[in-house]
């Protein structure tokens, strides 16, 4: 795309009043977004979202689900097959919550696309479509904080912080930070002092957020944080400019504070301005001052001088970005509740300058989205740029590449691959962890799947009872087909030792060739059931004590020694319907039946138990009667096979201190 250059699209909105009427404003808000998208038509589209779900989140939660689907399911999007979605959603942690959201998108003409694990501290693939939503604390592809209460010494401790993400494109390196800044709780007390209490208190934060960064263990790579700043005019200063010949009155209220100012000509006594805790309305000039000459406003954008030796914006040429209407009949007047603002920016690093393309051919444009068209109180701020390959300095990258793979058009979430078929159908909350679930609001937690398997145990139960439901045991036809899969992912699996569950990528090797020259690939024979497992495979098994000789299964191994109960070829194998079994039961080889009666079959267990790892997933499923379950997402996998029937003590399941729900565990 463009030669050596990759387009960039940044995009910051804050999207908390679109919720408030999602049936309407919703539609307008992704119609002139995907117009802006179709545009310029991206290869990395990054969109930073405040206020995910609206100021009353509890009440509209249900509505990002529709929110997220509606990106992924429409059509000007679906030539970007890799998406990563980042959705601070957990409400119940009142300490961590920030309602961020952070949405990636790359073009299918994009190649060598990595992002960063800040715990392993090395580069992963970013491979198909994944979502990640509720409690995200323990993802390792993001670092995310809410600011200190000590940010809010004389106000309420609200939900803002930052989510960074660190990106490898073409061997340019570079983060993403998605920021939420504090407001004016109050009009009157803004403008008492130049700069206000509010201008300090965003100082405060936005600086040690910069100083984490820079003192952090990690490299430093150029930065694009953008999000919503709240930078305010210096209202103090604006006010006596636009009140140099007036009188004043004041109207005090509660605790005998001043609950409004009006500001009136000295001869007629006209109103030109007033000012209240939640109201700042210029009457007659409102709309000329603030809509038509936004110009004259720049003087009193103040507070961006306080960071012009860390961070560069562009010039700015378009009108500030909040409050606007919230009528959907109106995309161009201002509210008149705060003194309209550039709250919503796109600022970089001074480093980030030497990796953006700024020639004649190529100018960054930097404008809002939806000038006339009601988009919420904010209008979205975007960015438009080109940046510059091979930047990169030369850090680690993860074991895996997406060499030659192909990948399943798949949507993780949470580390589950769902189906897509029906996008309309799918409820992300459904995979959504909670830390405090007993504080969600009745009516979203009915909405949501109930959590069937409150233990890995319990799934392996649940599994094993899918047989009993179809009125018969699993053959040993049936089994081997399902070890043969799961072969697949241990031959394969790196020797090292992996003990830390993150976040899954949501694609599926297909490539069933594999290269490791030190590896030697096991086989299953369906004639007399021998399974030889590979070097590979066989030191996975070697920390539960297992010995690889022990692992040889025959015919002969299952032969009833009971005299007083003798198995012949002639007896049919045993149902727990009390019939025949299945013609297809039989194991092919020397043309005889497989057969066993019920208590020898119960005697006969294998089991193998799969654990999911994170971005680097393989497919596997028991095949029944000619139909595959659901797919699992299979990862680091230890195979447990008993001889001659007797059951051999199964491990207790153990998982890492991060996992909150691991729900890809399964005994099958």
């Amino acid at each position: 795309m463009d030669g050596p250059y990759t387009r960039v699209l940044l995009i910051s909105a804050n999207v908390g009043s679109i919720f408030e009427d999602p049936d309407h404003m919703l539609k307008l808000w992704l119609t002139e977004f995907l117009k802006t998208v179709q545009q310029y038509e991206p290869g990395l589209l990054a969109l930073h979202c405040q206020e995910v779900g609206g100021k009353n989140y509890e009440a509209s939660m249900q509505h990002v689900n529709s929110f997220v689907k509606s990106m992924l399911g429409c059509e000007e999007l679906q030539k970007y097959d890799r998406v990563r979605v980042f959705l601070d959603e957990d409400y119940t942690a009142a300490d961590k919550f920030t309602a961020l959201g952070n949405l990636y998108f790359i073009h299918e003409s994009i190649d060598d696309v990595m992002i960063w694990d800040f715990v392993d501290c090395k580069f992963v693939p970013v491979l198909g479509r994944e979502v990640l939503s509720g409690n995200i604390e323990n993802v390792q592809i993001k670092e995310k904080a809410k600011f200190p209460q000590d940010f809010f010494p004389d106000f309420k401790w609200s939900r803002k912080g930052f989510i960074r993400t660190r990106w490898n494109i073409r061997n340019c390196l570079f983060d993403l930070v998605n920021i939420h800044l504090f407001h004016d709780a109050s009009n009157i007390i803004a403008m008492q002092t130049s700069p206000s209490v509010y201008s300090n208190n965003r100082k405060a934060a936005l600086l040690h957020t910069l100083q984490r960064f820079e003192k952090d263990q990690y490299d430093k790579v150029p930065m694009f944080i953008f999000g919503d700043f709240n930078f305010r005019l210096d209202v103090h200063q604006l006010v006596s400019s636009l009140t140099s010949k007036t009188k004043t009155h004041q109207t005090k209220g509660k605790k005998d504070q001043i609950a409004k100012i009006v500001y009136s000509e000295e001869g007629n006594g006209k109103t030109v301005l007033s000012i209240e805790t939640k109201g700042f309305d210029h009457h007659d000039k409102h709309a000329e001052v603030f809509s038509k000459k936004a110009k004259y406003l720049r003087p009193y954008d103040k507070e961006i001088y306080s960071y012009k030796d860390k961070l560069y914006e562009f010039d700015i040429s378009f009108a500030p970005s909040y409050p606007f209407s919230e009528d959907i009949t109106d995309g161009l007047s201002y509210m008149k509740t705060r003194c309209p603002s550039w709250c919503d920016r796109i600022l970089m690093s001074s480093s980030a300058k030497n990796i953006v393309v700024n020639e004649d051919k190529y100018q960054p444009r930097y404008d809002i989205i939806g000038k006339e068209i009601c988009m919420g109180d904010h209008k979205p701020v975007y960015l438009y740029l080109h940046i510059k390959r091979s930047q990169g300095n030369g850090l680690p990258v993860s074991d895996v590449t997406p060499t030659h793979r192909q990948l399943i058009k798949s949507l993780s979430i949470n580390g589950e691959v769902v189906q897509v078929d029906h996008l309309e159908d799918i409820n992300i909350h459904d995979f959504a962890t909670f830390e405090k679930e007993q504080h969600l609001l009745p009516e979203f937690k009915n909405s949501i799947r109930q959590k069937r398997y409150s233990a890995p145990e319990q799934r392996s139960k649940d599994k094993l009872k899918l047989f009993q439901q179809m009125g018969r045991k699993p053959s040993f036809q049936e089994i081997a087909k399902t070890v043969q899969a799961v072969e697949k992912v241990l031959i394969r699996w790196p020797r090292r030792s992996r003990n830390r569950h993150h976040s899954s990528s949501s694609e599926d090797d297909l490539d069933e060739n594999v290269s490791c020259s030190d590896k030697k690939k096991g086989k299953v024979d369906a004639g007399d059931i021998t399974i030889e497992l590979g070097e590979s495979s066989s030191a996975g098994i070697g920390d539960i004590g297992t010995d690889k000789s022990s692992i040889h299964t025959t015919t002969s191994d299952i032969t009833n020694t009971d005299d007083s109960n003798p198995v012949t070829p002639a007896k049919q194998p045993y149902t727990d319907a009390g019939s025949p079994a299945d013609p297809s039961n039989t194991v092919p080889g020397d043309g005889s039946a497989l057969t066993s009666d019920k208590s020898l079959h119960d005697q006969t267990v294998l089991s193998s138990v799969v654990k999911t790892h994170a971005h680097e997933a393989d497919e596997c499923g028991l095949v029944i009667d000619g139909h595959a379950p659901h797919p699992t997402a299979l990862g680091s996998a230890t195979l447990l096979l008993n001889k001659k029937g007797s059951p051999r003590n199964q491990p207790p399941h153990s998982s890492s201190s991060t996992d909150q729900r691991c729900s890809c565990c399964v005994i099958l």
